[in-house]
């Protein structure tokens, strides 16, 4: 792919007299850099004494170039250092070693996060190389110390009004502590295992990911209303088929909203073929009001009858901070209220909530359990340009085994230049 891109690269840069008169000059002069250092510690405490705890330091840089002709480049650097010394191994998976949840031994990772040429012509934009996407079922998945990455192309249009096309082609990822590329379908065989199916006979076939989007915010007055939908396909793997839409207005000084959700997965040609198949679905709904700086939000999920597919980040309807739904024959509920204090306010910058889910498997009442997570964030803008903290503490109770409870600090700088 590199050494057929690089001459179209260098063609296109070349195209247009007025620029190619000094095509260096024009990369540099609208470039910018920007990125954020982070000190992350993860601490989980179970009811029969043991201790698991992560730090790490470390932050996300990014490179962008200027545009000649239509042509720019982008790169980005991550890292995630080990900082503190603890006899206990690492539970999370924020720095290298292992997957979150192996007690394993931590190692830095110190990556190229991203490395890509990007085109925009006629309302449209195509990215190629390494880059983070942001769609609903394969996205940066941002719950530890570096959000996944992924190798392939990227494309987007906006020429009809109001709708955005997506689509992707994409090979290889890294995940959270990752140092190469690998496979997608290594993603998904390693999804099944840690949902406990044999994947040890299985080969699956080294099938990219084919995905189109369709982004459409519909030319209503009354409301806004905003629908999404995607689909996936990896061939000889799974399919899978994801909308929502998200509906929204005024009601005697307050704003309604309604997020409504449906995912259908389906294993296809070779895998559905072995003990590894699966069907299954996730539907649900957000139904919230906002008002005089609160939000409060409840949630309901039901999913099919197979355990939800989701190696590369996800869109589920409950995500919490030790759990999200997506179990087979699971029914949540849950609730979540917000607070964000007012700009005049002393505690300008302080924003925190409350979140409750109940988690019940149909006739399963052993493997059901309550989590209730709290989270207050506080931006430091005022005193610090780009400084925020956050603390996060959940409580998991269980109706079998061992509760637990996770406490999570973060420090976050993030600059521009």
């Amino acid at each position: 792919m590199k050494t057929k891109l690089l001459p179209l690269v260098a063609a296109c840069m070349a195209a247009s007299p007025a620029m190619a008169a000094d095509p260096i000059e024009n990369i540099f002069k609208d470039g910018s850099v920007k990125g954020q250092i982070q000190l992350f510690d993860f601490q989980r405490n179970f009811d029969d004494g043991t201790d698991r705890r992560d730090t790490s330091l470390g932050g996300l840089f990014y490179l962008k170039s200027g545009d000649v002709n239509g042509i720019s480049f982008g790169g980005a650097f991550a890292s995630a250092n080990p900082i503190a010394e603890s006899d206990s191994k690492g539970l999370y998976g924020l720095v290298g070693g292992g997957a979150p949840g192996m007690l394993v031994e931590r190692q830095a990772v110190n990556r190229m996060q991203e490395y890509y040429v990007r085109g925009q012509w006629a309302d449209t934009e195509v990215k190629v190389g390494a880059q983070q996407l942001y769609t609903t079922m394969m996205s940066i998945f941002p719950l530890r110390a570096i959000p996944f990455t992924y190798r392939g192309v990227s494309a987007k249009n906006t020429s009809i009004k109001n709708l955005t096309i997506s689509g992707l082609y994409i090979n290889d990822y890294m995940g959270w502590t990752d140092t190469k590329f690998k496979s997608v379908s290594k993603g998904v065989k390693g999804d099944l295992a840690r949902q406990g199916v044999d994947m040890s006979n299985i080969d699956l076939e080294e099938s990219p990911m084919l995905a189109l989007g369709l982004d459409y915010k519909l030319p209503v007055d009354s409301i806004s209303a905003k629908t999404r939908f995607w689909y996936y396909s990896m061939e000889d793997v799974y399919n899978q088929y994801y909308f929502n839409a998200m509906f929204s207005g005024d009601l005697a000084g307050t704003k309604w909203y309604f997020k409504p959700s449906y995912l259908k997965q389906d294993s296809v040609g070779k895998l559905d073929s072995t003990t590894a198949k699966f069907d299954t679905y996730q539907a649900g709904f957000h139904l919230g009001m906002k008002w005089s700086g609160f939000d409060a939000t409840v949630k309901y999920v039901t999913t099919g009858e197979g355990n939800v597919v989701a190696p590369f980040g996800d869109d589920k309807v409950v995500i919490q901070q030790v759990h999200q739904s997506g179990r087979a024959n699971e029914d949540v509920y849950a609730g979540q209220l917000a607070y964000r204090f007012a700009k005049d306010s002393a505690l300008n910058g302080v924003s925190a909530y409350v979140n409750y889910a109940n988690y019940e498997v149909d006739g399963n009442a052993d493997s059901d359990f309550t989590e209730t997570d709290f989270s207050v964030t506080y931006n430091l803008a005022k005193y610090v340009d780009g400084l925020s903290v956050r603390a996060r503490h959940a409580i998991v109770d269980y109706a079998a085994g061992d509760d637990l409870t996770d406490t999570r600090f973060y420090v976050y700088y993030k600059f521009k230049i």
